[in-house]
């Protein structure tokens, strides 16, 4: 599912997905309005947006409640790393519009995969997806995992959890080690299902 883009990108855009046979679109043009009850209506596996249309945070949102498995790439022009960084952390991906059409499909097929991506104009690659050892973690690490991939700082979260800010220092070191993250910002973006309530001691 397309979002809308001026009418060169959109052209140029439709056919690099219509080269592979994997891809079907269902639905282009769609304006901010639209897009939430597109979604809800097809459940498409990923929608490409352009970066002019999630300037607000909320349309992502509504994405998301519409549709929660959709996968989410964001075409931007020459994006910064803090651009794609706050991507990420929304639990989108983000292309440079730069980049080859290989490296467009590579992005689609990953957000279908519930992987996200940052692919800067340079073609470095950004990859956040579920960590193969998430289960390792305690529900009390998973919750504070959820805050630390959308970029929060441990001050933001302590007051969240009304916790210690140590407490939380300590948490995100054990959440570091157990999924061999080296620093706090290779965590956003990386996210894995928040425990109930009920199951956090």
């Amino acid at each position: 599912m397309l979002g809308y883009f001026d009418a060169l990108v959109s052209r140029g855009l439709t056919q690099i997905l219509r080269e592979d046979r994997d891809l079907r679109i269902i639905g282009t043009d769609l304006d901010n309005a639209t897009l939430g009850h597109a979604a809800a209506r097809w459940a498409p596996r990923v929608a490409i947006l352009d970066e002019a249309s999630v300037v607000e945070p909320s349309v992502l949102e509504r994405l998301r409640v519409a549709q929660p498995a959709i996968g989410i790439v964001v075409l931007a022009h020459r994006p910064a790393r803090a651009c794609g960084m706050r991507l990420l952390a929304a639990g989108a991906s983000c292309i440079s519009k730069d980049v080859s059409a290989a490296d467009i499909l590579a992005a689609v097929h990953s957000a279908a995969e519930d992987r996200r991506v940052f692919v800067p104009s340079d073609g470095r690659l950004v990859e956040r997806s579920y960590p193969v050892n998430a289960a390792s973690l305690t529900p009390r690490e998973a919750e504070v995992l959820e805050f630390l991939s959308r970029g929060q700082s441990h001050a933001e979260i302590a007051y969240a959890l009304q916790l210690g800010v140590e407490t939380i220092r300590t948490h995100a070191a054990h959440i570091r080690g157990k999924l061999g993250v080296r620093n706090k910002r290779e965590l956003i973006g990386l996210t894995i299902p928040v425990p109930s309530e009920t199951e956090i001691q």
